[in-house]
């Protein structure tokens, strides 16, 4: 349907936005945002199954891939507000890794 597809590009561009913004924060976090639509990848400079816990830590849970990516695969009928949670805990995923890795 033509609406759905109108609210994945809205929130894919959302996400696309504020985790560009996580990367500029976090440069040691993550490393880079791939991925097309709604099906994202983050290539992180930590390890993956450390932010994969975090994530959870902040109850989101996110997908594991290879070359130390997490996946973000949500609904295709997310909602702009339930994306701004998920970037929040994120957000809050990215700082836990980072204070980490500076204990380390």
């Amino acid at each position: 349907r033509p609406e759905l597809m109108e609210n994945v590009q809205k929130v894919a561009g959302f996400f696309t936005q504020q985790l560009s913004g996580l990367k500029d924060r976090f440069p040691n976090v993550v490393k880079d945002i791939r991925g097309k639509g709604l099906l994202i990848g983050i290539q992180l400079g930590t390890p993956n199954r450390e932010f994969m816990q975090h994530a959870r830590d902040e109850k989101l849970l996110i997908a594991g891939g290879g070359d130390n990516c997490v996946r973000l695969l949500p609904p295709l009928t997310l909602t702009l507000d339930e994306a701004r949670e998920a970037v929040e805990k994120l957000e809050r995923a990215c700082e836990a890794a980072q204070r980490k890795a500076a204990s380390a």
